[in-house]
């Protein structure tokens, strides 16, 4: 007699079949309740995580998938997210306390390592995560993520510079900035945490504004480039700042 036992029989498979042909018989035939259960079995994998592999002042923390763009009406329950191991606190900090420094900058890069920790399992958080986990107000966070992208001269991968939310220009701005200093692309990318093809972007449209700036008003040049007229705005201080410094330097030579 031919056993009827296969594979897929036991555990959980077996028990998401049942499931199906119990409760859910409308959903396809078996195949396709065979390649849903793959694919639930999947999400599954992919979104647990073992907690005995936590390290002491680790948690366990899903954060918006690098790769979920905003968009109107797309509200945080409607992105992807993954699961990403954070590291509340550090021996790091411990010895930054011996060393004599303040409990805000133990804070600051605490949150910094934090946000990298995320970016680097493909996730982002926001600044209320942030503080979320840390226990403090998320306006707190802000301008720790501030203060320290200005002392240490990067930009920190948080929701608000990877997927471009907010007004706030700080990463364009630092992007062009070395754009203008003559770095390459993927040295700018790297610093910024911002990958080569967003920085070619931001360069890209800032040279269309440069080239039109000084023939056109701030409102026609966002009219022709189809961008709002306060991104245009942002980009001609940029250009006038760099102006300025070219003169000086000009004048001192």
């Amino acid at each position: 007699m031919k056993s009827t036992f296969t594979p897929q029989g036991k555990g959980i498979h077996g028990a998401i079949k049942h499931l199906l042909e119990e409760q859910y018989a409308f959903v396809g035939g078996d195949r396709v309740q065979n390649m849903l259960i793959e694919d639930l079995i999947k999400i599954f994998q992919q979104y647990s995580r073992d907690p005995w592999n936590l390290e002491i002042g680790q948690t366990l923390w899903f954060a918006v998938h690098v790769d979920e763009k905003p968009g109107p009406g797309k509200t945080l329950d409607k992105m992807r997210v993954v699961p990403t191991i954070l590291s509340i606190t550090h021996e790091e900090d411990k010895q930054m306390r011996v060393n004599g420094f303040s409990h805000q900058e133990v804070r600051r890069y605490r949150v910094a390592r934090m946000l990298r920790e995320a970016y680097a399992q493909n996730g982002v958080l926001t600044q209320a995560d942030v503080a979320e986990l840390i226990g403090v107000s998320a306006s707190t966070i802000g301008k720790d993520i501030k203060a320290y992208q200005t002392e240490q001269e990067v930009i920190l991968p948080y929701r608000g510079t990877v997927h471009d939310i907010g007004p706030s220009m700080t990463h364009k701005k630092v992007i062009i900035t070395k754009f203008l200093q003559g770095i390459p692309t993927p040295d700018i990318a790297r610093s910024t945490q911002h990958t080569e093809e967003a920085c070619d972007r931001y360069i890209k449209a800032f040279k269309k504004v440069k080239m039109l700036y000084g023939r056109m008003k701030p409102i026609e040049i966002a009219r022709t480039l189809e961008m709002s007229e306060r991104l245009v705005n942002e980009y001609i201080t940029i250009i006038d700042g760099h102006r300025i410094v070219e003169k000086e330097v000009d004048h001192v030579s």
